[in-house]
């Protein structure tokens, strides 16, 4: 085989490779649980990428990014089955009392252009707002609320709040859900204290309740006593 020949053989394995790179780049799936974004040049077109097959030109001219429909989670806070916590969150209530709090995120992207060119790290501008949410409300919140009959309120401030944060950060991320999974006291000790303060104020209310009770029963008795009297004092004068 002449230098020649050798030559046209090798162009024409040239040709073939980058026949079937052009090819092997130029189509791409889109499945149903999946959107995409087309990336021209750096820079991502208008909207996304229905499900099928599509064509494309060649990288490096566009590429395709891939990003999942599903709703995801964002566990936030303390976790109270776990013995060693990596990350306790602690934060004070408007009555200074201190919280651990566990509070999940359900969140979705729905700007994929967004999501992946407006911030380096979506998910961590998720995570700074959900504590800037999350100690706001328990701030401006009492002990009580945040351990009892609150928790429904407490949740429904947040989740206000938190949709109106990433809105404004407009990273392509929207808030479907926010749920408190735990809000305790930071330890046994303080734990104990404020069941003593619990019970104390039950027990202050029950014999308030019962002495309230008992103020009643000797008014109506009063009361009746006082118009047998009177219903005597007229049969009399008569």
């Amino acid at each position: 085989m002449t230098l020649k020949q050798i030559y046209s053989w090798l162009g024409i394995i040239v040709a073939v490779v980058v026949l079937g790179l052009f090819v092997a780049t130029s189509w791409y799936t889109v499945d149903e649980s999946e959107q995409a974004v087309l990336i021209t040049f750096g820079e991502a077109e208008d909207g996304t990428t229905e499900p099928g097959l599509h064509f494309k030109l060649p990288w490096p001219i566009q590429t395709v990014e891939t990003l999942s429909k599903e709703t995801f989670s964002l566990n936030f806070g303390y976790d109270p089955e776990k013995e060693e916590q990596a990350n306790i969150v602690r934060m004070i209530t408007g009555d200074e009392n201190i919280l651990q709090a566990d509070l999940v995120v359900q969140w979705k992207i729905i700007d994929p252009s967004k999501y992946l060119f407006n911030s380096d790290n979506p998910q961590q501008v998720l995570y700074n707002a959900t504590s800037a949410s999350l100690r706001s409300i328990i701030g401006s919140s009492t002990i009580d609320e945040a351990l009892t009959d609150g928790k429904a309120e407490i949740e429904n401030e947040v989740l206000d709040l938190l949709v109106s944060l990433m809105e404004d950060y407009e990273v392509g991320i929207a808030i479907q859900d926010v749920k408190l999974q735990e809000v305790d006291l930071p330890n046994e000790e303080v734990r104990q204290a404020f069941m003593k303060v619990t019970d104390a104020r039950e027990t202050m209310n029950t014999k308030k309740n019962e002495a309230d009770k008992y103020r009643n029963e000797i008014y109506e008795e009063a009361l009746g006593g006082k118009k047998t009297l009177s219903s005597l004092a007229q049969k009399e004068i008569k």
